[in-house]
């Protein structure tokens, strides 16, 4: 006995202009496939989202293998086929609605039979394409400005990344991908490994459907090689050497070691600073806000060389802390880590107080991925380093040492080893600004760029930081004799790094002749 009902399927959801194939069996009431007659293109019928009205034309319908009946003879097997496309009913194809096929009428088996075949919808589900009316285009790219291609991509309508109303699509060469959304905001949401990407949305508007969104960061570690000249890489070898500590099975595993190198650096760093003219100086910017009378310096702040305003031309107002008793009032002074403003009005609203310093160190050591900026003045550091951590205080690495390793990839230009003093850092983008920008920039097209975050030190000078760890774990251990010799040879690496720091004390020690009164030619025009 044949079925008294029948669900129609449900197809898909198909992409605008697409065409929808339809098949169906028909049998007799033993089961047995049978054929049918009179199947005609003006039998279809199609309703939209519901309604009792069907589509006005039969154009764009078609019946498979000439008439729609017995498929490459197969009795009982049919077809037809309908493109969505064709707009001789205008309007009536339209992405985001619901559609229903009904034959009516056929005969089978000598009586006369009507059906629902399937429904389908037009780009109508959280899917691929989206659900909207309009074609918005992404393109992702690294925060660099390089393209990503092969990243799956995906938009919701709530900070979420659990749903979505369209994706997950693929980018192509170019970085981009092409959805149907309405006029709205959305969030984007990005997967791809060795990367990781900050949060980012868009609002589609009528005549700005088009958004590039830079937030693509590489955070794969690269080849090993690839810091074979990173200070932590020859400083836990040196370390080791020196320990006589086998590098399987080690008592003491590679973060332990770094914390000592961190250790040991602050010690050193304070004592060049000593003996240097030129320190090593780290600048912030405050701005004074309404109400505000207390500015927190960053951890790294060792000791205050000055604090300013700047003018346009380059002059400097200079400011500095009142005695205690002053009848007037202290003005500015500094309290441990703070900075306190007598009143904020004082200076004038918004004015920009400048402080130099000199950093203390006690930035966290590391090397990892980076991507450098078309201007190669901004450093954006991978989110997991190769080695050691990424410090979390607030502008940690302002002060410390930036140092270029490599580039590597396809197409490379730029790709020498550099250093640059980090002016500021902002913990939550980890964006490192630079003094000086690099000099070539380095570029790559699909490749990688590694870093550290080296000691303030000459490089092969650099070594005292591991001989001082050394010498401190020997100590610790009870290893005198190891301890003696290294600590010799700690100070006859310190005695060079020292003298290279009081040499800049000498006024004339790098000129040929003194710029001054002393020299007879100093008057000549």
């Amino acid at each position: 006995m044949a079925n008294p009902v029948s669900f129609p399927a449900y197809q898909g959801d198909y992409a605008a202009d697409a065409t929808v194939y339809l098949y169906w069996n028909t049998f007799g009431a033993s089961d047995e496939s049978i054929t049918l007659t009179g199947l005609t293109t003006s039998d279809i019928k199609i309703y939209k989202n519901g309604s009792a009205t069907s589509r006005s034309s039969d154009a764009g319908y078609t019946l498979l293998d000439t008439d729609g009946i017995d498929i490459d003879g197969a009795t009982g097997c049919h077809g037809i086929s309908i493109d969505l496309s064709d707009d001789t009913d205008s309007g009536f194809y339209t992405i985001g609605n619901e559609y229903m096929v009904m034959v009516n009428s056929v005969t089978v088996n000598a009586q006369t039979v009507r059906f629902c075949v399937a429904t389908f919808s037009i780009e109508n589900r959280s899917g691929v394409q989206g659900v909207g009316d309009y074609a918005v285009t992404l393109t992702i790219r690294k925060l660099a400005g390089a393209a990503i291609a092969g990243l799956s991509v995906w938009v919701n309508n709530t900070n979420t990344r659990s749903g979505a109303v369209a994706g997950t699509k693929v980018t192509d060469t170019n970085g981009e991908v092409v959805f149907n959304l309405e006029y709205t905001t959305f969030y984007i949401f990005c997967n791809l490994a060795t990367y990781t990407f900050t949060s980012a949305s868009f609002t589609a508007a009528s005549g700005s459907v088009t958004f590039t969104k830079d937030i693509g960061t590489a955070v794969n570690s690269g080849s090993s090689s690839s810091y074979d000249d990173s200070f932590l890489t020859r400083a836990l070898a040196s370390l080791r050497e020196n320990l006589d500590e086998p590098t399987i099975k080690a008592k003491y595993d590679d973060p332990r070691c770094i914390v000592h190198l961190e250790e040991a650096y602050m010690i050193v760093l304070s004592d060049l600073n000593r003996n240097s003219k030129t320190q090593i100086v780290a600048r912030l910017d405050i701005t004074v806000a309404d109400g505000v009378t207390e500015y927190v310096l960053p951890h790294t702040v060792g000791s205050v060389y000055a604090i300013y305003s700047g003018g346009e031309e380059g002059g400097k107002v200079f400011y500095d802390s009142r005695s205690r008793t002053n009848p007037f009032g202290r003005g500015l002074w500094i309290e441990g880590k703070t900075i306190h403003l007598q009143s904020p009005t004082q200076y004038g609203l918004g004015t920009v107080l400048t402080v130099e310093y000199i950093p203390s160190g006690i930035a966290r050591l590391h090397n990892g991925t980076c991507t450098i900026d078309s201007d190669g003045d901004a450093i954006t550091f991978g989110a997991t380093p190769n080695v050691g951590s990424l410090d979390t205080h607030p502008k940690a690495y302002a002060g410390s040492v930036f140092r270029h390793l490599e580039t590597d990839g396809s197409v490379v230009t730029g790709n020498q080893m550099q250093e640059r003093t980090i002016i500021s850092y902002n913990t939550t983008t980890r964006v490192a600004d630079l003094d000086v920008v690099l000099d070539p920039i380095p570029t790559t097209d699909d490749g990688i760029s590694y870093y550290e975050i080296a000691p303030a030190i000459s490089k092969g000078m650099d070594t005292v930081l591991g001989l001082y760890a050394a010498y401190r774990i020997c100590l610790v251990e009870g290893n005198r004799k190891r301890a003696e010799g290294i600590l010799a040879a700690y100070r006859n690496t310190y005695r060079n790094v020292r003298l290279t720091e009081y040499y800049t004390h000498m006024g004339v020690a790098a000129q040929l002749r003194a710029d001054n009164s002393r020299n007879r030619r100093y008057r000549r025009l």
